[in-house]
C-alpha cells in the first residue's frame, strides 16, 4: 500500500515537472524573437510571421493568400492540417543563422529556405543574385510546400527530386528559362537520372537548374497522368512506412523506373516539346506568332495598295497625231 502511494506520488511529481518544464520552454520559445523583428499571427491559418516592421505590407499580401495556399497543399498531399509554421521575411537570410549561432550559410543564389523538419520558412525580401527583385509570393509558396511535404512524409524518406519538383509545381514557377534548359537537355540526351537526385541536387548552378526543371516536369507529368489525388495516395502509403518507390508502384500500377523511362522517351522524342513550350510560353509564343502574321499581312496589303496606285496612274501608251503635235523645230 505504501509502495502504491509512493508510486502514485512519484508519478504525479514527474508529471508536474514535465508540465512545468514544457511551460518554461514554451514560454521561452514564444518570448524569444529575433532582434529587429516584429511578430504577427496569421489571420486565418496557423502561421506566425517574423519580419522587420517596414515589411508589414508584404506580410499582409502573403497572409491574404495563405489560406488558399495551405488548403491546396493539404488537399494535394492528403494532410489533415498544416499548422504551427514560422515564416521569416528577411533582408538577409544569413542573419537568421547568425542569430541561431550556427555556421551554415545558404547559397548566394538562394532566395528562400525551408528548414527540414523544423516547420520554419525563410524568404528573402529584396534583390536576388540576378539583380532582380525576389518574387516573395512564389518563394513563400515554394518553401511552404516543402514544409507540407515534410509533414506529409512523417519522417520517412521521399526523394529530393519529388520534394523540389512538387514545390516548383505548387508555386507555378515554370519559366521560359527552365523550359529552355530542359529542351536543350532533352535534345542532347543529357537529362539526369532521378536516382542521382534522390538525396542531393548538384552544387553547380547550371546543373541544379536542370535538376529543378526536370523534377518539376516529371512531377507534373505524374499528376496529369494519374490525377490530383495521386500524391495524396502516395504520401498516405509513405506515412504507413511504404517506400516512396513502392508507394508510386501501388498507386499507379507501374514501377517508378518504368514511368521515368516512358517520360524520358517522350521528352527526347519531342512528344513533350510542345507541352514544355505551352506551359508559360504559349501566350507569348502565340502573341508573337500572331504579331508576325499580322505584320506580314499588313506589308502585303500595303504592297497591293501601292501597286494599285501605280496601275491607276498609268495612262497607257500615248496615242497622238505627230502632225498635230510637232516637236520643237518641226513644221506643222
Amino acid at each position: 500500500m505504501i509502495f502504491e502511494v509512493d508510486v502514485k506520488l512519484l508519478r504525479a511529481t514527474l508529471v508536474a515537472i514535465v508540465v512545468v518544464a514544457c511551460t518554461i520552454f514554451s514560454t521561452s520559445a514564444w518570448s524569444e524573437v529575433m532582434p529587429g523583428l516584429v511578430t504577427r499571427p496569421g489571420a486565418e491559418v496557423a502561421l506566425t510571421y517574423y519580419y522587420p516592421e517596414p515589411f508589414e505590407p508584404a506580410i499582409s499580401q502573403l497572409d491574404a493568400e495563405a489560406t488558399a495556399v495551405v488548403e491546396a497543399l493539404e488537399r494535394r498531399l492528403g494532410l489533415d492540417a498544416l499548422e504551427d509554421v514560422e515564416v521569416y521575411l528577411l533582408r538577409d537570410m544569413n542573419t537568421y543563422f547568425e542569430w541561431q549561432g550556427v555556421e551554415y550559410r545558404p547559397s548566394s543564389w538562394a532566395v528562400g529556405l525551408s528548414l527540414s523538419d523544423r516547420s520554419t520558412v525563410l524568404v528573402k525580401h529584396g534583390v536576388g543574385s540576378a539583380a532582380e527583385p525576389v518574387d516573395i509570393r512564389k518563394t513563400f509558396i515554394h518553401e511552404l510546400a516543402h514544409v507540407a511535404v515534410d509533414r506529409a512524409r512523417a519522417g520517412h524518406h521521399v526523394p529530393r527530386w519529388f520534394n523540389e519538383g512538387f514545390a516548383v509545381l505548387h508555386a507555378e514557377e515554370w519559366t521560359p528559362e527552365r523550359s529552355d534548359t530542359l529542351t536543350r537537355a532533352a535534345s542532347t540526351g543529357s537529362v539526369m537520372a532521378f536516382s542521382a537526385l534522390d538525396r542531393y541536387f548538384p552544387p553547380h548552378h547550371q546543373s541544379v537548374s536542370l535538376a529543378y526543371a526536370q523534377s518539376f516536369h516529371f512531377v507534373r507529368h505524374l499528376e496529369q497522368r494519374f490525377g490530383e489525388d495521386f500524391f495524396a495516395e502516395v504520401m498516405a502509403l509513405v506515412r504507413q512506412g511504404t517506400s516512396f518507390d513502392e508507394a508510386v508502384h501501388v498507386s499507379s500500377g507501374s514501377t517508378l523506373s518504368a514511368l521515368e523511362t516512358q517520360w524520358r522517351q517522350e521528352l527526347e522524342e519531342g512528344a513533350s516539346f510542345w507541352a514544355i513550350l505551352s506551359d508559360v510560353n504559349a501566350l507569348f509564343f502565340g502573341a508573337s506568332f500572331l504579331f508576325l502574321v499580322a505584320f506580314a499581312l499588313r506589308v502585303m496589303r500595303k504592297r497591293r495598295q501601292a501597286q494599285a496606285m501605280v496601275d491607276d496612274d498609268d495612262p497607257g501608251p500615248w496615242d497622238y497625231d505627230p502632225s498635230l503635235y510637232p516637236l520643237p523645230g518641226q513644221d506643222r
